[in-house]
């Protein structure tokens, strides 16, 4: 589902309790309607749809995005993941503002706490002495949940300090957590993952060294059966160990390690210069989905991600609270551990709230494969992708019949040799951006957002600075409006000079 869909569905369902139009961005009613949002069901502020559901569209979309992204996370109590985005009508760009339930109840917004009237006329009020008492009890329900009990005999020792100061320095960037709070213990502390001398499962989880030491049930199984369902013999099978963090890199290393079936350089379609043989796109998603909404609180539950010759399923544990027909469809998340998806939210993994099903649908329909399939039942949520070759393996090189472009490897092992400190997935990121560049230089950032589909803005923004202090681009021109960004003559040199070696080689 694109924008333009998005949006006419949300005007075909109308204004209820968890959606609300607006058509001007006043931060005093989006503040307010958000904490009610927040207090009752979660829900969506659509910004730039007049009373008699016109699209009419917001002036200087971008800005406002960002001015409102700092508003709220600041003015609303506790801090709550709030997406905003901007959604695309024909020429006019509207500001979409979403967030699920709330789970640390109730929210204050400007010294007050809101709530949502259900009805036919569906409105943001202050909530009443009864309606406060009931979201403390709620809240309290909450805290007895089973990522917000303590972890027994873990100690600060036992935290990978890297990946916690990794989500810190994302939370600061992003204007989601005050430099005051940048201890790992006070970060820890401030959402609920450390209280009475004791981290939580959610904290183990995310950010242990080791969290099957202390919760068995959180390891991963990965696996390639070429020969079928039926067949006992594995190509590759392994069992991961590691946080939440470091096992979406590992699976995602494992995926490509498995799914390449060719290295391309396609004049027309240049993005696509790794072709898997599912879009590694929409795997993360699946991944991400797993790994965040899995249930964790069962000795037996697990998580795997197991190839076939002909498709892959990533299967947990855990019953989904949406039905296959609502994934398929523009949905308001209910995230079953909320703790962990806030931190997978502040790491810039989660961009888009309950999106996520949408662009898994969208990427295999892009690419020609038969729609995933999700499986829900009691204890379980799998998640099936087709595809459209035979699996036996990693493809090294090219296939047959595909043509290279020589520059690829020489950006591929620029990009390696220059990027300190990047996992592999961020530099295969970098490395399609450079590209994109190398191919068509001067274009902005919006430009290079479209047709290398990486991102939100302030994603590709973020690669553009690496690769800017790496010392292969620049930016040349008068105003953001009419300049863009070119290869530095060092790196035109280094290019030349390396294209010229490959070639006198062969």
């Amino acid at each position: 589902m694109n924008s333009e869909q998005l949006i006419k569905s949300l005007l075909k369902q109308g204004e209820g309790e968890q959606l609300e139009f607006k058509e001007v961005v006043r931060k005093d009613a989006v503040g307010k309607t958000i904490c009610a949002f927040l207090n009752n069901k979660g829900g969506q502020l659509l910004i730039g749809i007049s009373e008699d559901k016109k699209v009419v569209g917001v002036n200087r979309a971008e800005k406002i995005q960002d001015e409102l992204e700092t508003y709220l996370s600041k003015e609303i109590v506790p801090e709550s993941p709030v997406m905003v985005s901007i959604e695309e009508y024909g020429s006019n760009k509207l500001i979409l503002v979403k967030v699920w339930a709330g789970s640390k109840k109730p929210y204050i917004f400007n010294g007050s706490i809101y709530t949502r009237k259900d009805g036919k006329n569906a409105r943001t009020v202050k909530a009443n002495s009864n309606e406060i008492s009931e979201l403390i009890g709620s809240r309290q329900k909450t805290e007895v949940h089973w990522e917000r009990q303590s972890a027994l005999g873990v100690e600060l020792e036992d935290l990978d300090m890297d990946e916690i100061k990794k989500t810190i320095k994302e939370a600061i960037k992003a204007n989601r957590l005050s430099e005051s709070k940048s201890n790992p213990v006070d970060f820890l502390s401030h959402f609920g993952m450390f209280h009475n001398g004791h981290f939580t499962n959610a904290a183990v989880v995310l950010f242990a060294k080791n969290p099957a030491r202390f919760i068995p049930q959180s390891r991963i199984r990965i696996a390639f059966l070429e020969k079928g369902k039926t067949a006992d013999t594995y190509i590759d099978d392994q069992l991961l160990e590691g946080n939440l963090f470091k096992n979406i890199i590992s699976v995602q290393n494992f995926l490509e390690k498995h799914l390449r079936t060719s290295r391309r350089f396609d004049e027309q379609n240049w993005k696509r210069s790794d072709s898997y043989a599912v879009p590694m796109s929409a795997l993360r998603e699946g991944i991400l989905n797993a790994l965040v909404h899995r249930d964790y609180s069962s000795a037996t539950a697990s998580v795997s991600v197991i190839i076939y010759s002909d498709s892959i399923d990533i299967s947990n544990s855990g019953c989904s609270p949406l039905k296959v027909a609502e994934l398929k469809r523009n949905h308001l998340s209910i995230p079953v551990n909320p703790d962990i998806a806030h931190m997978a939210f502040l790491r810039g993994y989660i961009e888009k709230i309950g999106r996520g099903t949408l662009k898994i649908i969208e990427a295999c329909k892009d690419v020609g494969l038969k729609s995933p399939v999700w499986k829900i039942d009691a204890n379980s949520v799998k998640l099936t992708f087709y595809t459209n070759v035979k699996l036996g393996g990693a493809i090294d090189g090219t296939t047959d019949g595909a043509v290279e472009n020589k520059n690829d490897k020489i950006i591929d092992g620029a990009i390696d040799g220059a990027i300190d400190g990047a996992t592999k997935a961020t530099k295969t990121k970098l490395a399609v951006l450079l590209k994109a560049i190398v191919k068509d230089e001067g274009k902005r950032t919006p430009d290079y957002r479209k047709v290398t589909e990486l991102g939100s803005e302030r994603t590709i923004e973020r690669y553009i600075e690496q690769l800017k202090e790496a010392g292969f681009i620049e930016f040349k021109g008068g105003a953001t409006q009419t300049g863009g960004y070119y290869l530095t003559n060092n790196f035109k040199r280094k290019l030349k000079a390396a294209s010229a070696e490959s070639s006198r080689l062969k």
